[in-house]
């Protein structure tokens, strides 16, 4: 694959994440603009998304033959399955402690009800996709180097 067409390639999925992430938190945003745990409900989305597309499409992105890169995603990505997971609990100890309703307050009933499962649903299944993704993806990349660097991919 040409440099021009990874750059597009990759400029293309980006454009498509951060879409999607916005349109998954719009109603969200529009309707709790206090809601503390949007910083890392966006992160939840981006990062499930872009870890799948490299865990599919790794042979095909720029990630692929840059060893050194992989090996110092894959330490990164320690410390950020931590953040995951305790960012994960605070939003569920969140809930138990202050109540089911406590976002939704101020809104009508039944939109309340709506957002509320909606707001709920949505953060645990962004949040565990990307702790999947993020334990996972490891394995990918090493597995990647192995192939690589056997296929004469010697460089570091």
């Amino acid at each position: 694959m040409s440099k021009t067409t990874s750059v597009l390639y990759e400029f293309i999925w980006w454009a498509f994440t951060l879409v999607l992430a916005g349109l998954v938190l719009l109603p969200i945003y529009s309707q709790l603009s206090g809601f503390p745990y949007f910083v890392s409900n966006f992160i939840f989305v981006v990062v499930a998304i872009t870890l799948t597309r490299y865990l599919f499409f790794l042979d095909i992105s720029w990630l692929r033959d840059h060893l050194v890169v992989q090996a110092t995603f894959s330490i990164l990505l320690l410390p950020l399955v931590f953040w995951m997971v305790q960012s994960l609990n605070g939003f569920i100890t969140f809930f138990d402690e202050q109540g089911p309703d406590v976002l939704v307050k101020h809104l009508d009933k039944d939109l309340g009800e709506i957002l509320n499962s909606y707001l709920k649903t949505e953060y645990r299944f962004f949040g565990i996709w990307a702790v999947i993704a993020s334990l996972i993806m490891p394995l990918r990349l090493l597995y990647n180097v192995w192939k690589r660097y056997g296929a004469g991919v010697r460089k570091l």
